[in-house]
């Protein structure tokens, strides 16, 4: 047998980003070792004399790459599969089926380990490590990020982030949580990837890491790339760390407490970059990949002169998996594939609305016949001192509608903004249950705060409350804020940041913390710009800055009376239809609340004449979104 003359890097098309960057990083190791490399995209190659391949992330080639037949050929037998997932997970039990196939086995994770021989695949561990392709470009010219998160997007993870917005707030952050529904194949506006992740790395003073679920496993790439880039690592407790020692090179601790820990390691500078160095420097002279392209390159030679029985053809095909197919009831209009049952519940809600603005259409005529026809569209009802002589940049518009319960909270999260260019309107629609006194009492106690009270003398609606208080509004920017929400104090400064740098945004978001009576629920607006995406659904919030003139050419708020509730998500469509985009701030910036009777409960009821109107609203966004599939 020829000796090892090469090695043949196998990749999926369209495959995570993840995965070519650990390829990247081994190439690079092997060819200081003096051993040629190449790369097959989409196939397993043809055997050639001193070749073997190597597949890296096998469970990606087996979804996106060729058929079960081929998998089960004698090329997978002159194969390296090299497991990178966390056990437990689908991708990992995919994995290892792979594995069981190919001449040899190796994973990035004792546990991974582990898990293969059990599952009785012969694997062996490839120890990552320090890499010259891991350090950054380029030196940072300063650390102006103070915590990191980088990870895929998973129910725990947005749980406990939004914990601890109550410190993160006080920060500098940069949290971008990536889709798992999809191959993240190339960098974009929500995945962060090669030498622009590395250089956030080195940019970020800490970098967080929380795990997917319960099970601790030690996401060796991820706590060795910031290593690389001098960011200091807190993760919550994990196995298989070893031969990093905790305390020394990395702050581990429980997940409710990693944000605690990165603020004591904010604090104390010196030993946060003491810690770096010392990692950095342990894994440069104990731990250098240089051994794992070793043990590839070794593996492979083996591989070349053992002789492996014939394994049996797999009787199931391991390509792209169908469906899981779900039992569904046949009573049941909202999850049925009846056409009709969804026209049905489309009808339902219209006439719900219908009712609704019949209801405020008889209280109109009822005030105007009580006030002999003479109805103002909108009252003033208070204003403090400070109010008249105020030029604010940033005009807070809060729309209350009998909100008695949350108004003051959302009122003193504004007072409690550290931007002082900042005017609040509060625009009452006409509430019966004590609110508008409330706000009335607020701006008496906060006089040195430019604030106005506007009251509706009838009901009519969010969008009208909102457009109402845009037109009282004095500032260049609009920032709506819903009265059972609450902004942190950093969130203007965030916001009209991200628009003085970005003078050509049509407004600017940021990450809001979910909450309800049970606690923290989760994120919402954690992805970046992405019109493709924001045709499929709404993933930005009303609270939004935006700039009054964008608002006053869009003509505000729509009263479409098909876009009850997604008036906000109306007006980011026709803005990317325009060619126009927002900038996403990836920092947490409000509190949004989560209550089972918000006004969404009833948009929910049905989508079909929702999405009919954003479609003839905004044409273009639509068109390309369908053409691009």
């Amino acid at each position: 047998m020829a000796p090892l003359r090469e090695l043949v890097f196998v990749s999926a098309r369209r495959q995570n980003l993840y995965f070519d960057e650990l390829t990247d990083a081994l190439r690079h190791e092997l060819a200081e070792v003096g051993l040629d490399t190449a790369v097959s995209v989409g196939e397993l190659p043809a055997q050639r004399e001193g070749s073997v391949s190597v597949l890296v992330g096998p469970h990606e080639f087996a979804a996106l790459g060729p058929s079960g037949e081929r998998l089960g050929s004698s090329r997978m037998r002159h194969s390296i599969a090299v497991c990178t997932e966390q056990p437990g997970t689908a991708w990992h039990e995919r994995g290892a089926r792979i594995a069981g196939l190919a001449g040899a086995a190796l994973d990035i994770n004792r546990r991974g380990v582990r898990a293969l021989r059990r599952r009785g695949v012969r694997a062996g561990l490839l120890q990552l490590g320090y890499s010259e392709s891991w350090r950054p470009p380029d030196p940072a010219p300063e650390r102006d990020i103070d915590v990191c998160f980088l990870g895929g997007a998973t129910a725990r993870r947005e749980r406990y982030l939004s914990s601890y917005a109550g410190e993160l707030w006080r920060h500098h952050c940069h949290l971008r949580l990536g889709d798992n529904s999809r191959p993240n194949a190339a960098a974009g506006p929500s995945f962060t990837a090669g030498d622009h992740k590395l250089a956030l790395l080195a940019r970020s003073r800490v970098l967080i890491n929380l795990h997917r679920d319960d099970r601790a496993y030690f996401e060796w790439q991820r706590v060795l790339e910031a290593i690389h880039c001098g960011a200091a690592f807190v993760s919550e407790h994990s196995t298989d760390f070893a031969p990093l020692v905790p305390g020394e090179h990395f702050l581990p601790g429980r997940p409710e407490s990693l944000h605690l820990l990165s603020a004591e390691l904010l604090a104390d500078e010196p030993e946060r970059a003491a810690m770096s160095a010392r990692a950095l420097e342990f894994i440069r002279e104990e731990l250098p990949m240089r051994a794992a392209a070793e043990r590839l390159a070794e593996t492979a030679e083996r591989l070349l002169v053992q002789r492996r029985p014939r394994l049996p053809r797999l009787p199931v095909r391991i390509g792209p998996e169908a469906p899981e197919l779900k039992l569904r009831s046949l009573l049941s209009f909202r999850r049925g594939p009846n056409p009709q049952n969804r026209e049905l519940l489309a009808t339902l809600k219209d006439t719900r609305l219908e009712m609704l603005e019949l209801r405020r259409r008889l209280d109109e005529l009822s005030a105007r016949a009580e006030h002999a026809g003479a109805l103002p569209e909108v009252e003033v009802i208070a204003e403090s001192t400070a109010y008249a002589a105020a030029a604010p940049r940033v005009s807070v518009v809060v729309p209350s509608y009998n909100q008695s319960a949350h108004l003051l909270e959302a009122l003193d999260s504004v007072a409690s903004l550290r931007d002082a260019e900042v005017e609040l309107i509060v625009v009452d629609d006409a509430s019966d249950d004590g609110s508008l006194d409330l706000a009335r009492g607020w701006i008496a106690e906060h006089d040195g705060l430019p604030a106005v009270v506007g009251r509706h003398p009838v009901n009519r609606g969010l969008p009208a409350s909102r457009n109402t208080g845009v037109e009282i509004a004095r500032g260049e920017t609009i920032l709506p804020l819903d009265s059972d929400n609450a902004l942190y104090p950093s969130a203007v400064e965030r916001l009209l940041g991200a628009l003085d740098a970005d003078p050509d945004a049509a407004f600017a978001y940021g990450i809001l913390a979910s909450f309800s009576e049970r606690g923290p629920e989760g994120l919402e607006g954690y992805w970046g710009w992405e019109p493709k995406r924001l045709a499929e659904k709404n993933y930005i919030d009303a609270l939004a800055l935006v700039r009054r003139s964008v608002l006053e050419e869009f003509g505000g708020y729509t009263a479409d009376r098909r876009l009850h509730g997604w008036e906000d998500y109306d007006l980011w469509c026709r803005i990317a239809a325009r060619g126009m985009r927002g900038a996403h701030v990836p920092e947490i910036v409000a509190r949004y609340r989560v209550r089972e009777d918000s006004m969404i409960s009833l948009t929910n009821i049905s989508d079909v004449d929702a999405r009919r109107a954003l479609a003839e609203r905004a044409p273009g966004l639509f068109a390309a979104a369908t053409a691009d599939r």
